[in-house]
């Protein structure tokens, strides 16, 4: 707990909103309370829950709900450059939904409104 909420705090010192934590060797994990979800066209990516990383609850409703609409999702190994190619990119957890990453070191990157829109609708909505 402790350093998830260092992490969070030496973001906000630069300027940011969340953190996301990446392998010494390149390779996005998690945020310190949510899942990264990156969408590249009609498929969603989270990185593969290994080395500590826990599947979030949200993020498989989430998946459950993109495949009955007929995206793709998978679970890989993300390299830290995807987050920036990546189509768009959200910070996914139950108290903050969707939440689109804007910017990754500094750089802008471009928000897909509408489908953050729609993702924080099916994330709102009641189920089981």
């Amino acid at each position: 707990y402790a350093v998830n909420m260092a992490a969070i705090r030496e973001a906000k010192r630069r300027g940011a909103d969340d953190a996301v934590f990446v392998t010494s060797d390149g390779f996005v994990l998690e945020a310190p309370t949510a899942s990264v979800v990156l969408r590249f066209g009609d498929r969603f990516v989270t990185p593969e829950p290994h080395a500590g990383i826990l599947h979030g609850t949200t993020q498989r409703s989430l998946f459950a709900h993109l495949e009955r609409r007929g995206f793709e999702t998978a679970y890989e190994t993300v390299p830290v450059a995807d987050l920036q190619r990546a189509d768009a990119a959200w910070v996914l957890s139950s108290v903050r939904l969707a939440a689109p990453i804007s910017a990754v070191d500094g750089a802008g990157k471009t928000v897909d409104r509408a489908m953050t829109d729609e993702l924080n609708a099916y994330l709102l909505s009641p189920r089981d």
